[in-house]
């Protein structure tokens, strides 16, 4: 999933730029993802991986970083496994 992120993140946001970022690169309050970037990243993991991210789970805390975003999408994949069963 880190993979995909970055991928993404270095292809479509920063345009195949060669900036790229590592996994615990801080990639909002550096200004790499701004704001249309995160929208950009909101569909993609939509689109991608399934998971709807709720408007109030768009913080600093959970898009800190891509290692941040990751942890946060697999605790909300379980929790939405758990609570359809």
């Amino acid at each position: 999933m880190e993979e995909q992120m970055i991928r993404f993140i270095d292809d479509e946001i920063l345009g195949g730029s060669g900036h790229g970022v590592s996994v615990d690169d801080e990639i909002v309050l550096d200004g790499t993802v701004d704001s249309l970037g995160v929208t950009r990243l909101l569909d993609f993991i939509e689109e991608s991986l399934g998971v709807a991210v709720p408007a109030e789970d768009v913080t600093i805390e959970n898009f800190q970083s891509v290692g941040s975003l990751c942890a946060y999408l697999r605790g909300r994949a379980e929790h939405l496994e758990e609570a359809a069963s």
